[in-house]
């Protein structure tokens, strides 16, 4: 009895039992399958499946990051991507300009740009594709973005030689300074392209406060060499500085007129080289050579201020001094210190013809000259081939010599008095601004001055009435 009623107890704690772990139990409906066990698989197949499924987790979270900034309202369009290549750039790099043109209409940034910092604009200028430019900067592209390296789509259209984008773009830089550093200068990789249309689009730009550059220094020799006088005007017109030779100071007009270079000395003058230029007192050692008046390389050495006109006067060279007059050149400017002008010059290098120019004034030789004969002691006055008046004069005596040559009449003054020698010179007509001339005095049949020409005073004065400053003495 008592084993029977043990035996039901025992029943009942059980049946409990299971139902209480049945209703704690989850819905069947609710429980996840259990995969089914995969056939048996090689190496390659498990490597491979793994792989797949490892990438699976990474794709997901990609799709899930994309939908999720789908529903963000801040999010902007138009923004460059940070992709290493944007598609509008990768659709330009590839010359597909329709679908550069599509994205651009559904709000693509035309400033989109790869690792780089290349721009589509930057690719259309390289290919020469104006309409794309065009469309570009009617969309707000900006001309002055740089790429990493400093290079806007100019300095592409430059490099690449395409004349047309380059005259497009050139208008649009606000300022070619700042694009134009040394390693990316823009002239000189103008020159590099070997087409001087796209040179000169480029030089019509720049400002007028260039610095000469071995680039611009071999244009420079170039265009002088093909006679290219606008390219030449164009590029002096650029440089406040006259153009010299690389690593020199000497201006290259000075090297012209010492060199006896004609064409070159015409063809700086006539493009706008400054006829007033001064020379440095550093003045190179191979200029310097060519100069075969020791007056004047001390003058040079030693003063400040010594300009082309007294460079060409110095020199004797009649065609330069009357070239520089003609193009403007101050023939009263004096050096700052010794004050010494351009006829000065002239008149120590005995050239007659410059010395009149200086001067501004003075007959021809062949309409009215003095001649005065050391060996005969007399003087004549020679009109039109026609001698017409003759007399007795007194020349400088031994160690004391009158010096032969062809002199100028440069001055003259009625009452001058000498500051060497303390005594009266009237009616004095000074030759070549020295410390000699013609003058009333007494005339011995014999040379008896200090250097002068002494008259006998009737003649003193006749001359010094009738002979106008200018006119030419040769004393033979």
């Amino acid at each position: 009895m008592r084993v029977s009623a043990f035996r039901t107890l025992t029943g009942i704690i059980a049946a409990l039992l299971i139902v209480r772990s049945t209703s704690l139990a989850p819905d069947p409906q609710a429980q996840p399958r259990l995969p089914a066990r995969p056939p048996s698989l090689s190496a390659e197949t498990r490597s491979s499946s793994l792989t797949r499924d490892a990438l699976l987790p990474l794709m997901a979270a990609r799709r899930n990051h994309i939908v999720d900034h789908c529903f963000l309202s801040e999010i902007d369009v138009k923004a460059p991507f940070a992709p290493a290549e944007a598609a509008l750039v990768a659709a330009a790099l590839k010359q597909d300009w329709e679908v550069v043109r599509r994205l651009i209409e559904v709000g693509a940034s035309v400033e989109a740009t790869n690792d780089s910092g290349l721009t589509a604009l930057m690719v259309a200028a390289t290919n020469g594709n104006v309409e794309m430019l065009r469309t570009l900067l009617e969309h707000q592209a900006r001309v002055d973005s740089m790429d990493s390296t400093g290079r806007t789509a100019l300095h592409y259209a430059i490099r690449a030689g395409k004349l047309e984008a380059v005259k497009l773009l050139l208008p649009r830089m606000s300022n070619l300074e700042v694009v134009s550093a040394p390693d990316r200068d823009l002239l000189t990789m103008a020159l590099e392209t070997g087409d001087m249309k796209i040179f000169q689009s480029v030089l019509e730009k720049s400002p007028a406060t260039l610095h000469w550059t071995p680039s611009t220094r071999h244009a420079l020799e170039v265009a002088l060499h093909a006679d290219m006088k606008d390219q030449v005007r164009l590029l002096l017109s650029k440089h406040p500085a006259p153009p010299t030779r690389e690593g020199g100071t000497t201006p290259l007009i000075a090297y012209a007129i010492a060199k006896d270079d004609a064409v070159l000395f015409r063809t700086l003058l006539a493009c706008g080289s400054d006829p007033n230029i001064a020379l440095p007192k550093n003045c190179e050692k191979e200029f310097m050579s060519l100069l075969k008046s020791k007056y004047l390389r001390l003058y040079i050495e030693q003063e400040s201020g010594i300009n082309l006109l007294m460079l060409a006067a110095g020199l004797g060279k009649a065609d330069y001094v009357r070239a520089l007059l003609d193009a403007g050149a101050d023939r009263n400017r004096a050096t700052p210190h010794e004050k010494m002008l351009p006829l000065y010059f002239a008149a120590w290098s005995e050239n007659w013809q410059c010395t009149q120019m200086l001067l501004g004034c003075g007959p021809m030789p062949d309409q009215l000259r003095v001649e005065i004969s050391l060996a005969k002691q007399n003087a004549m006055i020679i009109k039109d081939g026609v001698t017409i008046f003759t007399t007795k004069v007194s020349t400088g005596r031994q160690g004391f010599g009158t010096p032969a040559g062809q002199y100028v009449i440069t001055d003259k003054d009625r009452d001058h008095r000498s500051t060497i020698y303390k005594c009266a010179m009237p009616y004095f007509m000074r030759l070549n601004c020295r410390d000699f001339g013609m003058h009333e005095g007494v005339v011995q049949p014999y040379p008896a001055s200090h250097g002068c020409i002494r008259l006998p005073s009737d003649a003193a004065k006749k001359l010094f009435v009738e002979i106008p400053v200018g006119t030419v003495v040769m004393i033979n």
